[in-house]
C-alpha cells in the first residue's frame, strides 16, 4: 500500500488542509492518508487539548473514505517527534511505501527537527507549496518529491483569532468542526 502521513496541531484542522492533502493524494495515488494530530508539539505552544484537536480532525475527514484518524503520537506519549511516530509507523507498517507529507513553511524549518537526515529512511519526503511559503532549495542530501498544491490562504491561527472578535469561520473549518467548535466554545 502507498500510505500518506499528514501529522499537525489541527488547532483546529481547515479545509485548506483537507483540499491539500486530497489533492496530493490524487496525484501520488496513495491509498490512504493517515491524519495524526500532534500529542505534544515541540515547537508550538497550543492552549487546545488534544482531546478537542483530535475530535475536530476526526470529524473534518469523516466523510472521505481515504482518510484515517491515527493517534500514534498519544499512544507513544511525550514530545510529538515526527521521526519517533514514522519509527513507529514503520513498525506498524513495514511492507508499505509511506509518504511523509508537509508544507513548504515545515520543510524551511526542517534542520529544527529531531534527526531530519533520518526521515527519509521511514518514508518518502513529500513537500507541498503554500501561500507566502514556496519551496526553496535547501543545502541538503534529503531527497524530496514536491507537489504544487491549490493556494488556498487560511491559518488556523486566522480562524482562531476570527472566533475571539466575533467574526465567521463558516466555509474555512468542515461543517462538522464549526458546529463542534461553536457548540463546545473551544475558541471563546
Amino acid at each position: 500500500m502507498r500510505i500518506g502521513i499528514f501529522g499537525g496541531v489541527f488547532d483546529p484542522i481547515h479545509v485548506g488542509h483537507l483540499i491539500a492533502v486530497e489533492e496530493v493524494r490524487e496525484q501520488l495515488k496513495l491509498d490512504k492518508v493517515l491524519f495524526i494530530p500532534s500529542y505534544d508539539p515541540p515547537h508550538k505552544k497550543t492552549p487546545t487539548s488534544y482531546l478537542r484537536r483530535r475530535n475536530m480532525a476526526e470529524l473534518a475527514i469523516q466523510n472521505n473514505p481515504y482518510f484515517k484518524l491515527c493517534e500514534i503520537e498519544k499512544e507513544i506519549g511525550g514530545k510529538s517527534w515526527t521521526i519517533e511516530t514514522l519509527k513507529t509507523l514503520h513498525k506498524l507498517y513495514p511492507k508499505d511505501q509511506c509518504y511523509l507529507i508537509i508544507g513548504a513553511d515545515q520543510y524551511q524549518k526542517l534542520n529544527d527537527w529531531k534527526e531530519p537526515e533520518s526521515l527519509t529512511r521511514y518514508a518518502q519526503l513529500v513537500v507541498m507549496n503554500r501561500p507566502h511559503s514556496k519551496i526553496k532549495n535547501q543545502k541538503s542530501k534529503i531527497k524530496i518529491i514536491r507537489i504544487s498544491i491549490s493556494q488556498i490562504d487560511i491559518a488556523s491561527k486566522d480562524i482562531r483569532e476570527s472566533i475571539k472578535q466575533g467574526k465567521s469561520i463558516r466555509y474555512k473549518v468542515a461543517e462538522a468542526v464549526y458546529k463542534y467548535i461553536y457548540k463546545n466554545k473551544v475558541y471563546k
